[in-house]
């Protein structure tokens, strides 16, 4: 095994906040302050103190296995192009499974504390995972730390894109930052956020088929803070790429099977689709765009490594 795997591997063990000097500042586990001796722990290629290096940014969600630094290397592989223009920000939701360190918030992988739809955190209780993400955007857009930077891509796969389409509709800090455009692409996800009642495949019997996640009735605290007027109008105004594999067609063990996700449509590449055409229907003007990713089903590197997946990712890069 050479030194930087087995740096790696320790890191994953141990969640050790410091590595030999040799190691570069991107193998190393960071940890922002969300305030009250709260943190939050992530990768970066250069740390959130700021860099007058990145030009653009990305903020990559991991999935449902939590696994944030091969995420980071995922989505640094696809960066490489664009050199020290480039910062890649991977946070790393945990849940209490991790063993956190003292500080560190954590969350569940499902119901009302999941960090995947902006639940509040286990510990400490009710911090949403969708305002940790806000602290990362401000952050970004504080031209005393990174000066240069005029772009940020939020970014995620499978339960990581439901977070992102969901960040997109009601996250706050891009309301509020200025000097930065901003950027989401939901690349897989098993089901989407719809603003009213209609559902490409019916709903029949399903009860839950209109209850965030799903829709926008008993949405959560941070949800709900925003009226669903101003979240179909902060939706529609946002810029959003739908990527999607077209070999994504298959029953596999992670995908949502409830009858709230099947009414959504059979499969994720099905069900991307006609959440597409839905918002170009009700919404025609707004700045959304489908890609497609020839012969990749549901693989995080394929996508966000393919041509559609660069180009939707570092657009104007």
């Amino acid at each position: 095994m050479s030194r930087r795997a087995v740096v790696t591997t320790c890191l994953a063990l141990a969640f050790a906040t410091t590595v030999p000097a040799t190691a570069s500042a991107a193998d190393q586990l960071h940890r922002l302050s969300l305030g009250s001796g709260v943190n939050l722990p992530y990768y970066a290629s250069y740390p959130l103190t700021g860099s007058a290096d990145p030009t653009g940014a990305v903020v990559v969600i991991h999935g449902t296995g939590r696994n944030a630094k091969g995420y980071f290397d995922r989505m640094s592989d696809a960066a490489r192009e664009y050199g020290s223009k480039a910062e890649v920000v991977a946070p790393w939701f945990q849940t209490e499974k991790e063993h956190s360190k003292k500080g560190d918030a954590y969350w569940t992988n499902g119901g009302d504390t999941s960090w995947k739809d902006g639940g509040g955190a286990e510990s400490p209780a009710g911090l949403s995972s969708f305002e940790a993400v806000d602290h990362i955007v401000r952050v970004l857009a504080d031209k005393s730390k990174f000066p240069n930077l005029k772009r940020i891509t939020i970014a995620g796969h499978s339960a990581g894109g439901q977070f992102t389409q969901r960040y997109a509709v009601g996250g706050r800090a891009p309301a509020e930052v200025g000097g930065v455009e901003i950027s989401y692409v939901p690349a897989n996800p098993s089901s989407y956020l719809y603003f009213d009642e209609k559902r490409p495949a019916g709903h029949g019997s399903c009860s839950g088929f209109n209850r965030y996640k799903y829709g926008l009735e008993d949405r959560n605290a941070y949800m709900g803070a925003l009226t669903g007027e101003k979240l179909r109008a902060q939706y529609s105004a946002r810029k959003v790429t739908y990527l999607l594999g077209e070999d994504d067609v298959h029953q596999d063990h992670g995908i949502d099977d409830g009858c709230e996700a099947k009414a959504q449509g059979k499969n994720r590449f099905e069900r991307g689709k006609a959440y597409f055409s839905t918002i170009h229907h009700d919404f025609p003007s707004a700045p959304h765009e489908l890609s497609t990713v020839p012969g990749v089903g549901h693989d995080s590197d394929a996508m966000f490594n393919s041509a559609n997946g660069k180009a939707a990712v570092f657009r104007g890069w």
